[in-house]
């Protein structure tokens, strides 16, 4: 048997994605389809437009076998944090043979040069040199990279989908032992923010989700069951989420002094300052990010900073922390025959949790931290979304099985 990993945040679950699975099952030959799904909240600092169980279950009716979660540090991490905790989950089941991902170049011969090249030390050492004359990250490693290497691999340290490409392929190319193959797919959507054009085959999410604000039908671009739950998403709903998240911003924010927001991840180099100054003065996580933004601080470290503050995802507890545990959140019968196959054969090098009240009890400490910080963030999201807080929480939900 074959299987295909697959790491995806489905915000929400629309026909691109769908062409992403087929095409890559297709090519793969792959029998069956594991995803490493974020959780409540999303790599570029946002919150889930619906909770990680209904994207898990849409998932599972959409082509997908079983869905693990990534834990909420790895989710609001960096690129490299994000991809590598992904890579490392999916490689610890035991049975991925290969993992596609999408890319707008489709094109992995280039991206793994591009990805080898950017190994180079001298990178690193022209980063850090950039970056203290106040380029972004994004921005100084695509000048260092013109300046070593040329500009033919431009577009792609440019374009979103591309660049985690990259972060994937080195990921992979750490792993100890791993025989797992890498495949890519070409995007045929939209770009990651492009605006909702009902003329394209394929949409981008945050096209359908800005789309679905606006109160315009996007029912052609999605499968049926996440236009379900998409429709749950109204305006109005959508400005108390915002409302509710900006206070709870506000609150942490206002308890912190501007040294103690440099100790989170994103933290550092004087933008704990800048939201400080700022924070009295905006109506909105979004003023507030965009008052902060300059050249060195991109609007998605600072959201992704604001979220981390949120959780109090501390620099110290989680920088390069590795995985804990595989975390089930849905699965079909090929998912579940799969995971007792790792399990009777102890093919899984992490544990695979079902039940956290029981089995919590069994991991080591740093694991233990990761799960207690995603219940935490779990319960936070149902705050700010206005979920019931014990249906919804993560000591009573179990996996969905379908």
């Amino acid at each position: 048997m074959k299987v295909l990993g697959i790491v995806a945040e489905y915000n929400p679950l629309h026909n691109g994605h769908l062409y992403h699975i087929n095409k890559a099952k297709q090519e793969t030959g792959a029998d069956a389809v594991i995803v490493a799904l974020s959780g409540d909240y999303m790599q570029r600092g946002e919150l889930a437009v619906a909770n990680k169980w209904v994207r898990a279950e849409s998932a599972i009716k959409n082509g997908i076998d079983a869905v693990f979660e990534i834990p909420v540090y790895a989710c609001l991490g960096n690129a490299s944090v994000y991809a590598s905790t992904a890579i490392k989950l999916l490689s610890a089941t035991g049975f991925i043979d290969v993992i596609s991902f999408g890319s707008e170049s489709g094109n992995l011969e280039k991206l793994t040069e591009t990805a080898s090249n950017l190994n180079d030390i001298r990178i690193g050492e022209r980063i850090n040199e950039l970056s203290k004359e106040g380029h972004s990250y994004p921005k100084a490693r695509l000048i260092a990279y013109e300046e070593l290497f040329g500009d033919s691999s431009n577009e792609i340290l440019s374009r979103p989908n591309d660049t985690l490409a990259l972060e994937y392929i080195k990921a992979n190319a750490v792993l100890k032992n791993s025989n797992i193959d890498l495949h890519t797919v070409k995007r045929e959507s939209s770009g990651y923010s492009a605006v909702f054009d009902a003329r394209m085959k394929f949409q981008s999410a945050s096209g359908i989700r800005k789309a679905i604000r606006n109160n315009i039908d996007v029912s052609d671009f999605m499968p049926e069951d996440s236009v379900k739950y998409m429709k749950n998403k109204s305006a109005v709903i959508r400005d108390r989420i915002d409302d509710n998240l900006f206070n709870l911003v506000r609150y942490a924010l206002l308890n912190l002094s501007p040294d103690e927001i440099d100790e989170f991840p994103q933290g550092g180099e004087g933008i704990g300052g800048k939201l400080l100054d700022a924070i009295n003065k905006c109506k909105s996580a979004d003023e507030l990010i965009m008052a902060a933004k300059s050249k060195r601080y991109t609007y998605t470290r600072i959201s992704r900073l604001l979220m981390q503050i949120v959780l109090r995802i501390k620099r110290t507890e989680f920088d390069g922390m590795d995985p804990g545990y595989l975390r089930l959140l849905a699965a079909n019968e090929m998912g579940r025959k799969l995971v007792r196959m790792a399990k009777n054969e102890e093919l899984n090098m992490l544990p695979i949790l079902t039940n956290i009240n029981r089995e919590a009890q069994n991991l080591p400490i740093f694991a233990k931290n990761q799960l207690l910080l995603d219940i935490k963030a779990a319960d936070t999201y149902n705050i700010v979304a206005m979920n019931d807080m014990y249906k919804e929480s993560d000591r009573v939900k179990s996996p969905i099985m379908l």
